[in-house]
C-alpha cells in the first residue's frame, strides 16, 4: 500500500515544485511591478499585472496547501524552491530588468538590435538605449535615434522619473517627464 502511495506521490510532488515554483516567480514579479511602477502603468496594463499577481498567489498558495496534505515533508524542498524563485528569479530579475522581458534578455546577453528593442516598453527602450551595459548593434542604434527623437519640448518616451513624494504618489499626483529642451 505505501508503495502504490509512493508511486503517484512523487511524480505529484515533483510537479507541484516546479508549478510552485513558477507561481512565487509571477506573485514577485507582478507585485514588485504594481508598487513600483504602478503610477507609471495605464489602468489596463496594472489591471492585467494585478490579475497575474492574484493568478501566482492561486498557484503558490493551492501548491502549498496540495504538497502539505499529501507529503508533509516535501516541504522541506518545496518552500525553499519557492523561496529562490520568489526572491531571486521573480523579483530580483524583475527589478534588475525594469519588469521588461526582453530588457532582461538584452541585459543577460550584453546585447540588444532593433528587433529586441521594438519588442520593449517605453521605460525599457529608453534605459537600454542608454545603457552602457549593453552593446547595441548598427541597426538598434538606429531603432534607438528614430524612437527616442521628439520635437521640441515634447516627453520623450520612457523617460519617466518620480518627483513627487511618496505620500503624494498615494493620494494620486501626477508624475513628472524629461522633456527634450526647446
Amino acid at each position: 500500500m505505501r508503495l502504490i502511495s509512493a508511486l503517484w506521490k512523487i511524480p505529484v510532488v515533483i510537479a507541484a515544485i516546479v508549478i510552485g515554483a513558477f507561481g512565487a516567480c509571477q506573485v514577485t514579479w507582478s507585485g514588485a511591478d504594481i508598487v513600483l511602477n504602478g503610477i507609471l502603468m495605464g489602468f489596463i496594463e496594472r489591471t492585467i499585472t494585478a490579475v497575474y499577481f492574484l493568478i501566482g498567489i492561486g498557484i503558490a498558495a493551492g501548491t502549498l496547501w496540495g504538497v502539505y496534505r499529501i507529503a508533509k515533508p516535501a516541504l522541506w524542498v518545496l518552500v525553499p524552491v519557492m523561496a529562490y524563485s520568489a526572491l531571486v528569479l521573480g523579483l530580483w530579475n524583475g527589478i534588475v530588468s525594469d519588469f521588461d522581458y526582453s530588457r532582461g534578455e538584452a541585459i543577460r546577453y550584453h546585447t540588444g538590435n532593433s528587433y529586441v528593442l521594438a519588442h520593449m516598453t517605453p521605460r525599457g527602450l529608453y534605459r537600454t538605449c542608454h545603457d552602457d551595459r549593453i552593446e547595441l548593434t548598427e541597426d538598434g542604434k538606429a531603432y534607438c535615434a528614430s524612437a527616442l527623437s521628439v520635437g521640441p519640448g515634447e516627453n520623450i518616451p520612457g523617460s519617466e522619473r518620480m518627483c513627487i513624494g511618496f505620500w503624494e504618489w498615494i493620494i494620486g499626483k501626477p508624475v513628472c517627464f524629461d522633456k527634450n529642451p526647446e
